[in-house]
């Protein structure tokens, strides 16, 4: 039965789906409160104090645990002639009251009183922080989620903010998910395919202010005891919580306005954002961060919001929160990109489960294992084998060697220990485990020697992360040679430590156009991203395995403790090159060794030629002949000369801590 108030008229609603949405009737509100007393639904005009409409919550509009309650009409006139729908986003905000307190909707979909970013909010300021309304309709034209398998993904992780937020990121809308759109050529031109967006809900980064007192911490409390003769003496600043990991005031359904160039309509700015991304054939994934203790039907309501609302093609989830049996069952999150730390083989193979491999698995093992074999660490060549190889059958694993808590790929040459002194905490945060060399000197150097030392590790930390079997996953900015200056953990910092500078010289530049040249090496050999696992087996009896494992002598791996060689053969006869043939035979050899090492080198099937393709010692990318088709008269002279030309490609000497990578065709 329709009731009337001052300002709407209601009726229970009936439609499971918490928060705001249309429905036949009109608009539903509806809310989880199983357990409060004297419930209220509050309507304000934005930005007034007092409300404009207060709404019992009373049994008749309780189903459950849950208050259903549907706004079927407004009871003023409205010379304009707008719907309900129009009048309610333009003109209201909306709050809940239980057992005497005042809340957020957690379901809502923009919450105002946030615009600012790393606004302090005095007490009556924080009245104002409201739920908002969007019922706008979104013109999506053809957009779709483009779900490609992971074997085919370039993942690129990034803070919204700080992508763009530096004076020299060339965009006029800066540290705005319309900035990222500008950025759109760039990312093209390098060549990766996937977003992974560091927290772009609407989280609080408002960690803690800090008080210092004669160079001590005090509390906020004795802050404020100080006389006004000592306040010289007395230092305060805001603590951030950059990356958004938080634990309290999270919207997890809402997109962060702070973010939105447009803070009056984030919703619209972000989804025109993934439309645009979409249109150039990148997908975008979210990273979200569940507090724990969430409940888990807003967990799985958020994901699907996410991916129903706008499109999101993926997610990275702490999975110690949601459970993962909540994500593979889920009939709607089972079709999209699903990121976790593990994933239990039973539990997949129970369900029955491989979701097309859209399952991931992030973990730091590759980085850790990666490292240590870069910085010629001894006892790593079997680790780093299994790691660089690693393809399991029910799911995907997203491999790096840098991500956004740790050093960034050129700090990771640059220093020893972490340099995080400017966090506040003496040092004592962030973990001192990098497994990172400084190539001789601690931090920056003019030197040529440590220089090029530097650069040549890169080279040969890229090679490692392209041309693994897993999905590789670049930091942004590591593709042009971001620093933060040593520091291992700048979750606090909004500043240029975390902000990219895109205004590079020479040297960054050369390690730009080094990843560039990669990532299409890596795209035009299908060997090298396998969608299955590669056995080390010829079971096509094509005349090598599929994948096989060597040391200075060919088809034997040395994994003893003092070894730091180890070379890798992989025959493309095992792929289809995507134009009705197979790829190309490649050899991998690493030299990790601080000498020059001689290297054999297999023998290729008669016909077959080894082509120098890449070296990192001298940062050389070779031009190969292109494939031609075999006629019997071709055949013949090839096996007159292939016996001469292969007693020449036999061996080969690698030069100290570097790769090379050979063709076969």
């Amino acid at each position: 039965m329709e009731k009337k108030n001052s300002l709407f008229n209601i009726q229970p609603g009936d439609t499971l789906s918490f928060g705001i949405i249309r429905v036949a009737a009109g608009v539903q509100f509806s809310i989880y409160l199983p357990d409060g007393n004297d419930c209220k639904l509050k309507f304000y005009y934005t930005g007034r104090k007092e409300p404009a409409c207060i709404i019992p919550l009373t049994n008749e509009y309780k189903r459950g645990g849950v208050y259903f309650i549907t706004i079927t009409g407004i009871n003023k006139t409205d010379s304009r002639e707008r719907s309900l729908m129009q009048i309610l986003s333009q003109d209201f905000e909306y709050m809940y009251e239980a057992s005497g307190r005042e809340f957020v909707d957690p379901y809502a979909h923009i919450i105002h009183g946030k615009q600012v970013w790393g606004k302090v909010l005095n007490s009556s300021q924080k009245e104002f922080v409201r739920g908002g309304i969007c019922l706008d309709e979104f013109n999506w034209e053809d957009d779709h989620q483009i779900m490609r398998p992971f074997d085919k993904v370039i993942l690129y992780q990034l803070h919204v903010r700080g992508y763009t937020k530096h004076p020299s990121s060339g965009v006029k809308n800066k540290g705005t998910y319309k900035g990222l759109v500008e950025k759109i050529p760039y990312m093209k031109d390098l060549g990766i395919n996937a977003l992974l967006l560091l927290p772009c809900y609407e989280f609080n980064e408002i960690q803690e202010e800090v008080y210092i007192y004669n160079g001590r911490p005090i509390t906020k409390d004795k802050a404020e005891e100080i006389s006004s003769n000592d306040r010289d003496a007395l230092q305060s600043y805001i603590r951030l919580n950059y990356w958004g990991y938080g634990a309290g005031n999270t919207y997890y359904l809402a997109p962060k306005t702070a973010y939105a160039s447009d803070k009056s309509n984030p919703v619209s700015e972000f989804k025109n954002f993934v439309k645009a991304f979409h249109k150039e054939g990148i997908e975008v994934l979210m990273d979200i961060y569940f507090s724990p203790g969430t409940n888990l039907y807003l967990m799985t309501d958020c994901l699907r919001n996410w991916v129903l609302e706008y499109h999101i093609d993926g997610f990275r989830i702490n999975n110690d929160v949601m459970p993962a049996l909540a994500l593979i069952s889920d009939p709607v999150l089972s079709g999209v990109k699903i990121i976790t730390s593990y994933w239990d083989d039973g539990l997949l193979h129970s369900q029955g489960s491989c979701s097309g491999k859209f399952l991931a698995e992030y973990n730091e093992g590759f980085m850790n294992d990666a490292r240590k074999f870069l910085k010629s660490d001894e006892g790593m060549t079997g680790s780093f084998a299994e790691r660089f190889r690693r393809n399991p059958s029910k799911y995907s694993v997203i491999n790096f060697i840098t991500h956004v808590n740790g050093f960034t790929m050129m700090d990771l040459v640059s220093y020893d220990i972490k340099h995080n002194e400017s966090n506040g905490e003496k040092n004592r945060d962030g973990t001192d485990y990098n497994y990172s060399w400084n190539c001789g000197t601690e931090g920056k150097s003019r030197k040529q020697s440590i220089s090029i030392k530097r650069m040549r590790q890169i080279r040969n930390a890229f090679i490692m992360l392209l041309l693994s079997q897993g999905t590789p996953m670049i930091l942004a900015g590591d593709e042009f040679g971001n620093t933060q200056s040593g520091n291992n953990n700048a979750y606090c910092h909004d500043n240029n430590i975390t902000w990219l500078n895109w205004k590079y010289g020479k040297r960054e530049a050369e390690i730009l156009e080094y990843v560039k040249k990669l990532i299409s090496f890596r795209k035009e050999h299908p060997i090298l991203h396998h969608p299955e696992y590669l056995p080390m087996s010829d079971n096509k009896r094509l005349g090598l395995p599929a994948i096989s494992i060597h040391g200075t002598q060919a088809w034997r791996a040395d994994y003893s403790n003092y070894n730091r060689m180890i070379s890798f053969l992989l025959n493309g006869g095992y792929t289809d090159d995507g134009h009705g043939g197979t790829d190309d035979i490649i050899y991998i050899i690493f030299n990790m060794y601080w000498e020059s090492k001689t290297f054999d080198i297999p023998s290729l099937p008669a016909g077959k030629k080894w082509y120098t393709a890449i070296t990192t010692y001298d940062n050389m990318f070779y031009d190969i002949p292109a494939k031609k088709k075999k006629t019997e008269k071709s055949r013949v002279k090839a096996a007159k000369t292939d016996k001469k030309e292969m007693e020449l490609q036999r061996k080969t000497v690698v030069p100290p801590r570097s790769i090379v990578v050979f063709i076969g065709r």
